[in-house]
Protein backbone atom coordinates (compact mmCIF):
# COMPACT_ATOMS: atom_id res chain seq x y z
CA UNK A 1 0.00 0.00 0.00
CA UNK A 2 1.35 3.59 -0.60
CA UNK A 3 -0.84 6.73 -0.55
CA UNK A 4 1.11 9.70 -1.80
CA UNK A 5 -0.40 13.48 -1.76
CA UNK A 6 1.93 16.32 -2.74
CA UNK A 7 5.25 15.34 -0.54
CA UNK A 8 3.66 13.25 2.76
CA UNK A 9 3.61 9.34 2.04
CA UNK A 10 2.49 6.69 3.83
CA UNK A 11 3.93 3.12 2.41
CA UNK A 12 4.90 -0.30 3.94
CA UNK A 13 8.67 -0.66 4.90
CA UNK A 14 10.46 -2.70 7.38
CA UNK A 15 7.84 -4.74 8.41
CA UNK A 16 5.68 -1.67 9.49
CA UNK A 17 3.80 1.44 7.81
CA UNK A 18 5.78 4.61 7.87
CA UNK A 19 4.43 8.24 7.05
CA UNK A 20 7.33 10.06 5.34
CA UNK A 21 8.45 13.87 3.90
CA UNK A 22 9.86 13.77 0.58
CA UNK A 23 11.92 16.61 -0.26
CA UNK A 24 14.52 17.75 -3.63
CA UNK A 25 17.77 15.93 -2.96
CA UNK A 26 20.53 17.96 -3.59
CA UNK A 27 23.19 15.78 -3.98
CA UNK A 28 20.86 14.33 -7.17
CA UNK A 29 23.70 13.50 -9.88
CA UNK A 30 26.35 15.30 -8.27
CA UNK A 31 28.89 12.65 -8.03
CA UNK A 32 31.38 13.97 -10.28
CA UNK A 33 31.37 17.36 -8.06
CA UNK A 34 31.71 15.47 -4.95
CA UNK A 35 34.85 13.72 -6.72
CA UNK A 36 36.35 16.93 -7.66
CA UNK A 37 36.13 18.03 -3.72
CA UNK A 38 38.00 14.86 -2.92
CA UNK A 39 35.31 12.85 -1.91
CA UNK A 40 36.65 9.04 -2.49
CA UNK A 41 34.13 5.98 -3.93
CA UNK A 42 34.70 3.14 -1.20
CA UNK A 43 32.31 -0.08 -0.82
CA UNK A 44 29.12 1.88 -2.25
CA UNK A 45 30.00 5.10 0.06
CA UNK A 46 31.33 8.53 -1.03
CA UNK A 47 34.28 9.09 2.54
CA UNK A 48 36.11 11.99 3.23
CA UNK A 49 37.29 13.38 6.18
CA UNK A 50 35.37 11.30 8.32
CA UNK A 51 32.48 11.41 6.30
CA UNK A 52 30.36 8.70 4.69
CA UNK A 53 27.81 9.57 2.11
CA UNK A 54 25.86 6.02 0.57
CA UNK A 55 26.62 6.82 -3.23
CA UNK A 56 22.85 5.36 -3.91
CA UNK A 57 21.59 8.80 -2.51
CA UNK A 58 22.88 10.94 -5.70
CA UNK A 59 20.66 8.64 -8.03
CA UNK A 60 17.42 9.67 -6.77
CA UNK A 61 16.21 13.50 -7.58
CA UNK A 62 13.95 13.27 -3.91
CA UNK A 63 15.07 11.75 -0.29
CA UNK A 64 12.71 11.30 2.36
CA UNK A 65 12.69 11.20 6.04
CA UNK A 66 10.14 9.72 8.41
CA UNK A 67 7.68 11.19 10.31
CA UNK A 68 5.43 8.55 11.78
CA UNK A 69 5.11 4.98 12.22
CA UNK A 70 1.78 3.10 12.22
CA UNK A 71 1.43 -0.70 13.48
CA UNK A 72 -2.15 -2.14 13.78
CA UNK A 73 -3.49 -3.20 17.46
CA UNK A 74 -5.87 -6.25 16.84
CA UNK A 75 -7.21 -5.46 20.07
CA UNK A 76 -7.66 -1.91 19.22
CA UNK A 77 -8.69 -2.75 15.94
CA UNK A 78 -6.96 0.68 15.12
CA UNK A 79 -3.57 1.63 14.30
CA UNK A 80 -0.89 2.96 16.87
CA UNK A 81 1.05 5.93 15.98
CA UNK A 82 4.38 7.06 16.85
CA UNK A 83 6.09 10.25 15.87
CA UNK A 84 9.76 11.05 15.62
CA UNK A 85 10.92 13.76 17.80
CA UNK A 86 9.26 16.61 16.64
CA UNK A 87 9.10 16.18 13.16
CA UNK A 88 5.51 16.40 12.84
CA UNK A 89 5.28 19.28 14.60
CA UNK A 90 7.60 20.90 12.26
CA UNK A 91 5.87 20.71 9.66
CA UNK A 92 4.45 23.46 7.51
CA UNK A 93 0.83 23.59 7.20
CA UNK A 94 -0.02 22.64 4.19
CA UNK A 95 2.34 19.68 4.82
CA UNK A 96 0.62 18.97 8.45
CA UNK A 97 -2.66 19.13 6.42
CA UNK A 98 -1.30 16.24 3.53
CA UNK A 99 -0.26 14.41 6.74
CA UNK A 100 -3.28 14.27 8.45
CA UNK A 101 -5.45 13.25 5.23
CA UNK A 102 -2.76 10.55 4.01
CA UNK A 103 -3.22 9.38 7.71
CA UNK A 104 -6.69 8.97 7.86
CA UNK A 105 -6.64 7.39 4.66
CA UNK A 106 -3.93 5.15 5.24
CA UNK A 107 -5.54 4.68 8.86
CA UNK A 108 -8.98 3.35 7.03
CA UNK A 109 -7.15 1.20 4.53
CA UNK A 110 -5.04 -0.74 7.05
CA UNK A 111 -7.82 -1.30 9.34
CA UNK A 112 -9.74 -2.86 6.58
CA UNK A 113 -7.10 -4.95 5.25
CA UNK A 114 -6.35 -5.83 8.66
CA UNK A 115 -10.07 -6.87 9.47
CA UNK A 116 -10.25 -9.06 6.11
CA UNK A 117 -7.11 -10.96 7.41
CA UNK A 118 -8.60 -11.86 10.72
CA UNK A 119 -11.76 -13.26 9.38
CA UNK A 120 -9.47 -15.45 7.08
Amino acid sequence: MKIRINDIECRFAQSRYEIVKFSQNERYGKQEEYAEHGWILEKGFFVKDNQRIQAQLFNSPETCYTIATLRYDSREGCCDMETVGSRLLDLNVNDRNDFFDVYQMAEDRIRKQETNLESE
